[in-house]
């Protein structure tokens, strides 16, 4: 079984990492794996133990984005991939997904692709979806469980207050929960997966080598732009309670609540 996965490089922290202009200035602060794309990963290298296979790791970014690769690599992935090009700045989800989609073509038939559900820099959780559009393949999102078997993959995704059950065919795309069920996490890298993570070389992927246009890329090949970001503004104040006190106020607060109820729903 051939497994993908694309994990992305974001700012440890978002605090204080802002440009004059409202984007985020990644070198402000040290840089990490995404947290929902480590659970991707370690969900992949899962199947890969009870299925074997080979596990392909991708990341468009900058070089420093190497290092969540070595990362990966000491946990078990087989190859490596960085794809950057100064082209590539500026990209939105969609370009994102083109350049990806591309990668992933190029190094041949993939029967699984993982992705975070989203980036906690974006927050968007488009990516994957737009990956599988792109390749023609099924997609199932906020995955929160996985089997394997028979060419098939049987999935239950989380929605809000509950789970369903969904299955496809493979190859399809995977886009995975933080704290995936039956998924070790974290996964630690052992001496010798740190020693073949040393040797292990990044293959490098431009624009060039997608047979990309500069045009299909970076800022370019987007059709949203990110105008500010920023953090919001908090003025609200804080009052401190007794025991005694704090019944009173709590009952009073109750006694709001039932008649604002009453009136919205007229009982």
């Amino acid at each position: 079984m051939r497994i993908a996965v694309c994990i992305k490089q974001v700012p440890e922290s978002l605090t204080k990492t802002m440009l004059s202009d409202g984007k985020i200035k990644r070198e402000a602060q040290a840089s990490v794996m995404n947290p929902a794309d480590i659970f991707s990963l370690e969900a992949a290298l899962t199947v890969k133990e009870q299925h074997g296979g080979q596990v392909d790791v991708f990341t468009m970014g900058a070089e420093t984005a190497g290092m969540i690769l070595k990362e990966a690599a000491a946990l078990g992935a087989d190859k490596i991939f960085l794809i950057s090009d100064r082209a590539f700045a500026g990209a939105d989800t969609y370009a994102t997904a083109h350049v990806l989609s591309a990668a992933l073509r190029k190094l041949g038939k993939y029967d699984l692709i993982f992705c975070g559900r989203r980036t906690m820099d974006g927050e968007t959780g488009q990516v994957p979806v737009q990956v599988a559009e792109m390749m023609g393949i099924p997609v199932i999102t906020n995955v929160v469980s996985i089997a394997v078997g028979d060419g098939r993959i049987l999935c239950r995704r989380l929605l809000e207050g509950w789970t369903e059950r969904r299955e496809c065919r493979l190859p399809a795309v995977v886009s995975v929960m933080e704290g995936i069920k039956g998924i070790i996490h974290p996964r630690l890298p052992s001496l010798a997966g740190l020693y073949h993570a040393a040797q292990k070389e990044i293959t490098l992927l431009n624009r060039i080598d997608l047979g990309l246009t500069e045009e299909e890329v970076g800022c370019k090949g987007s059709f949203t732009e990110v105008r500010r970001v920023y953090f919001p503004e908090w003025d609200r104040e804080c009052r401190f309670f007794d025991m005694e006190e704090g019944l009173v106020q709590t009952a009073e607060a109750i006694r709001w609540v039932k008649k604002e109820m009453r009136g919205a729903y007229g009982k």
